[in-house]
């Protein structure tokens, strides 16, 4: 008898347990829903790229001939680059660039530095974002989604997985390919498979936004480095058509019948 009570009272305490468990995972998702419902719809940077405008934040570099570079997508006059980040800017030219010459989309951090517009879609376990000039990515929440072992599952975009610390929606993106324009576009500064970006998205009131952009690739960088950019709540926008219309055998001839002029000291033609 007192083995059936012991075994009746253990059953309940799990059952207790159970309850309990569930109820705080309801709660828990419940609040998650909340915060990822305040982030849903688009966001705009209310910054035009017209040709020639200098957003200053491109540190005084120059092109393949010598000309001022502007509108890059970070303030790269900042970046900590080691000598292996500077050795590269010596050897790279625009016409090795993936954007330039194979039609390809920007990676990160370069596209959050690009990007117009920017915009927020939820589904159970997950989040997707949207950048002009890079496209959909998903983001994993609450560790769901497949698990990359060391090695393996690199890809253009990385692998995304994020959480909320308060208010704020954290995602960390690791598991990058090598890009030679994956942290600007403009300088043409490579990013390697060892990039982990971290960006911070928190909200300054209803309509406005901060992104908190942290870099880390210890293969260009001497430390890691932290910028941030602001979006205001909008409607759709455009999302970097001219990827959509590029033709990849004409822009491979660039490459065919062109010289990065200035770029290298011996006059190769």
């Amino acid at each position: 008898m007192r083995s059936l009570r012991r075994a009746a009272s253990a059953s309940s305490l799990v059952a207790l347990v159970l309850v309990v468990g569930t109820a705080a995972g309801a709660a828990q998702s419940y609040d998650e829903a909340e915060k990822i419902d305040r982030f849903l719809g688009f966001w705009d940077s209310q910054i035009s790229n017209p040709d020639g405008q200098d957003r200053g934040n491109c540190g005084g570099r120059t092109g393949d001939y010598g000309e001022k570079l502007v509108n890059c997508s970070m303030p790269v006059g900042q970046l900590p680059l080691n000598a292996r980040g500077e050795a590269w800017l010596k050897y790279m030219d625009m016409l090795q660039s993936p954007t330039t010459t194979e039609c390809a989309g920007l990676s990160l951090p370069s596209a959050l530095g690009s990007a117009d517009n920017i915009s927020f879609s939820a589904s159970p376990g997950r989040v997707v974002v949207d950048l002009s000039q890079f496209g959909e990515r998903t983001v994993w929440m609450n560790g769901t989604g497949p698990t990359p072992r060391s090695g393996e599952l690199f890809h253009h975009q990385g692998y995304s997985v994020g959480r909320f610390d308060g208010d704020d929606l954290v995602v960390v993106t690791t598991n990058f390919t090598f890009d030679p324009d994956g942290m600007d576009d403009h300088l043409h500064m490579a990013s390697s498979v060892r990039m982990k970006v971290t960006e911070r998205y928190q909200f300054i009131d209803d309509d406005n936004i901060r992104l908190i952009i942290t870099l880390d690739d210890p293969t260009f960088l001497t430390r890691p480095f932290t910028y941030s950019r602001l979006f205001t709540r909008g409607r759709p926008g455009n999302r970097g058509a001219g990827w959509n219309f590029c033709d990849p055998d004409v822009a491979r001839r660039e490459v065919e019948y062109a010289y990065p002029g200035n770029k290298y000291s011996d006059g190769q033609k």
